[in-house]
């Protein structure tokens, strides 16, 4: 493989790197000889680009300025991959600390990563626990209306219900009608993988999954014609649904290291397995840019300077504390936690499952509630109306907004507040358990 990537390197002339890295690869035999770099704008032709053409600088290769158009990123969308300590959030903070005056920002963070960035780029600060998903779909319409910049958290939320909060929020966002299309958006969202996984982990997670890609990919493809401009962001491309990937056309690719991840980098630059082996050899802050955004051959460059600093940076190492036996039996409180001998172990979560149960019996709406459940099944996967299931049982609508009302409190179905237009289906988890799919083969 070695004689391959000196082969390459040596004969294909569109290999574009700087001369810190081609001195490294040289000594250790990598490849044969420097490779010259395709010319970008100089600095001082950035600043007067910069101002006809929306241009941001996002770093340099040799102190030579390269830039993002932001219009073309809006025609094309842009993927930020690299493996964990590659620099792909202090990427995704650049590209944002440098956009934010030319274009409304709308950031989504799963690991509650940006705080400080929102605060910096004057962002408000929305938490997706807070709200149901008919609220987070309000609030991108609102957004989109009245060019307000977001920063949404996602980091107190379990993996299926930040998929569903997350995809009502980009439901919003391309919802947004035609008269507020002009308000354009760049839209950038870490750890994509998270919200529109490749693979799901168990059938219960399945319809989560789905919904989550169908969502995601809508975004990236209607984008465009809506004013939107997404900016994906994740660790390792494996991950991500490839039905995304496909939707992007400019890219920035730091360092991998797992054969699964090279393998789908070389396909999006159109590279042999080989000749994309080099991204094993990229230090953190170095990126492959490529796209009509970026650069129009693949050119290796250094991520700028951030404003501000990154949250999520790994802790210095700490060594234990070195307390004795004694000591960590008093802090830990070993002889409250243990058994008492004869007493019934309780299995975890007992109890709470139980005492949820009696209340929902205990309820009066309980056996309309049941009836509700009969009728939503044999539909399954499909919604109808409160009116409907009301003539169909034969109840009162004040019956029905009872029973739907208790149901959704226990997240049996899913609903939206009273009123005319009200609907409902059954939750993901009761409609994974009627469809009876499968474990295996879920991508």
């Amino acid at each position: 493989m070695r004689d391959d990537r000196r082969r390459f390197a040596a004969t294909d002339p569109e290999f574009p790197t700087t001369p810190a890295l081609t001195a490294r690869l040289i000594s250790d035999g990598t490849i044969a000889r420097p490779v010259p770099i395709r010319p970008v704008p100089a600095a001082s032709e950035v600043d007067q680009i910069r101002m006809s053409a929306d241009q941001i600088v996002i770093g340099d290769t040799d102190g030579t300025a390269v830039t993002v158009d932001l219009a073309r990123l809006l025609a094309g969308r842009l993927l930020v991959q690299g493996s964990s300590g590659a620099g792909k959030s202090a990427t995704l903070r650049r590209l944002i600390e440098q956009a934010h005056r030319h274009i409304t920002t709308i950031l989504v963070d799963p690991e509650s990563e940006f705080g400080n960035l929102a605060t910096h780029i004057g962002a408000t600060s929305i938490r997706g626990a807070d709200f149901t998903p008919e609220g987070l779909t309000a609030v991108a319409l609102r957004a989109r209306a009245h060019r307000l910049p977001i920063h949404l958290d996602l980091s107190d939320l379990e993996p299926d219900a930040r998929i569903l909060q997350a995809s009502a929020f980009f439901t919003g966002l391309v919802a947004a009608p035609r008269a507020d299309w002009g308000n354009t958006c760049l839209v950038a969202i870490d750890e994509a993988h998270l919200l529109a996984p490749h693979l799901a982990a168990s059938a219960r997670d399945a319809e989560a999954r789905r919904l989550g890609v169908a969502a995601l990919t809508d975004l990236c493809a209607r984008g465009r014609k809506r004013g939107l401009a997404p900016v994906i962001a994740t660790q390792r491309l494996a991950k991500l649904a490839s039905s995304v990937l496909s939707e992007l056309q400019n890219f920035l690719l730091g360092l991998n290291v797992l054969d699964r991840d090279v393998a789908r980098a070389a396909d999006l630059l159109g590279w042999s397995y080989d000749k994309a082996s080099v991204l094993r050899d990229l230090p953190p802050g170095r990126f492959i840019a490529q796209g009509p955004a970026l650069c129009r051959y693949p050119t290796i460059l250094q991520i700028g300077a951030c404003e501000t600093v990154h949250i999520g940076s790994t802790p210095d190492l700490l060594a234990a504390a070195g307390h004795g036996p004694d000591a960590v039996a008093r802090l830990l409180d070993l002889e409250g936690l243990r058994t008492i001998e004869g007493a019934p172990k309780r299995v975890a979560g007992e109890g709470r499952g139980l005492h949820a149960l009696e209340q929902f019996l205990l309820d009066p709406a309980a056996p309309v509630a049941a009836r509700l459940i009969a009728a939503l099944g044999p539909i399954s996967p499909n919604a109808t109306t409160a009116d409907e299931l009301a003539r169909h049982l034969g109840s009162g609508i004040e019956e029905i907004h009872a029973g739907l009302d208790l149901l959704a409190m226990t997240k049996l179905v899913d609903t939206i507040p009273r009123g005319d237009n009200r609907i409902a289906r059954l939750s993901p988890r009761l409609r994974t358990k009627l469809s009876g799919t499968s474990v295996v083969g879920l991508a």
